[in-house]
């Protein structure tokens, strides 16, 4: 499912945009949801509490904070998600271009371009959400690579991310069980090794004994009824993936 947001406080061209965006995902068969603003204030408000968006359809030319000020302000709180800018002032491109915008829509071309850009990214956000992890907690919601994910652990009601190499390392926790975030990875690259800890594949460098060697030398121990099925998925791993 993707989440969108349109925000432009011309009450018809907001209309015209959610309808011509739910027409081009409806023909792709994408699940989504579209929610619209009047103001990026209330937009804003909105992400404060809590909800995430994907793709943002924004107008430069918005009362209060302009469309500039807020696409600075969603890079910050969405640093994932892709921004469109949909405007009649040709005179933002440059400045739309430095703010890392996905697209520029003139309005008075709308139903010509509308759709390509939202196919355009929509294949983007799709490419991004498989190879990637959507950590999501009070403090940081960002995704994260799954290569740069070396194992997680269960710590109490959390899921405790270890990023990056140990003497870099990175921790990430998020409130759910190991169970959800194995469900949630839809990757064949990791497995469980024991109830408490799921490790990638790809940075296990050797087994010794119950223990999987990762290739920063972390050890990580390896439940005896898990020992098979791992050794299995790291031949099966090592001959397809490296």
């Amino acid at each position: 499912m993707i989440q969108i947001a349109v925000c432009d406080d011309e009450p018809l061209l907001l209309e015209k945009i959610e309808k011509e965006t739910k027409n081009c995902l409806e023909e792709q068969k994408i699940f989504s949801v579209i929610s619209t603003f009047a103001s990026g204030e209330n937009l804003l408000y909105e992400i404060k509490e809590g909800s995430i968006f994907d793709l943002l359809l924004l107008d430069i030319e918005l009362p209060g904070i302009s469309g500039m000020e807020l696409a600075r302000r969603l890079h910050e709180l969405l640093p994932c998600a892709l921004l469109l800018f949909v405007t009649a002032h040709y005179k933002y491109a440059v400045d739309a271009y430095e703010l890392n915008i996905f697209r520029y829509i003139p309005k008075n071309q709308l139903k010509e371009r509308l759709s390509h850009a939202v196919r355009d990214a929509v294949r983007v956000l799709e490419i991004q959400k498989a190879d990637s992890y959507l950590i999501s907690n009070q403090n940081r919601m960002e995704r994260i690579p799954l290569k740069n994910v070396f194992y997680i652990m269960r710590e109490g009601k959390n899921a405790v991310f270890y990023i990056g190499a140990e003497h870099c390392r990175e921790e990430c926790r998020v409130r759910k069980t190991l169970a959800e975030v194995y469900e949630e990875l839809c990757c064949g690259d990791f497995l469980f090794i024991d109830r408490g800890c799921i490790v990638n594949l790809r940075h296990i460098s050797s087994i010794l004994h119950f223990d999987c060697i990762l290739a920063d030398g972390t050890k990580l121990a390896v439940a005896q009824s898990r020992m098979t099925e791992l050794k299995k998925k790291l031949n099966e791993f090592w001959r397809n993936k490296i």
